[in-house]
């Protein structure tokens, strides 16, 4: 494997990490404060954001 793939493995390993992070901080904000307050709504674009790029990684 070339550097270039390694490197782009242990990319995508960090993005589904955070991704889960960010899933479970959604969830408990979401919990606590309500499926449409602010801090939700921040979490679930951020979650986007980060499903898009490992999206990008798998093209």
């Amino acid at each position: 494997m070339d550097w270039m793939g390694g490197y782009k493995i242990l990319i995508k390993q960090r993005l589904i990490t955070e991704i889960e992070i960010m899933r479970e901080r959604m969830i408990v904000t979401a919990l606590e404060e309500g499926m449409d307050s602010h801090n939700t709504i921040r979490m679930s674009k951020l979650l986007d954001q980060l499903l898009n790029e490992l999206d990008k990684l798998d093209k």
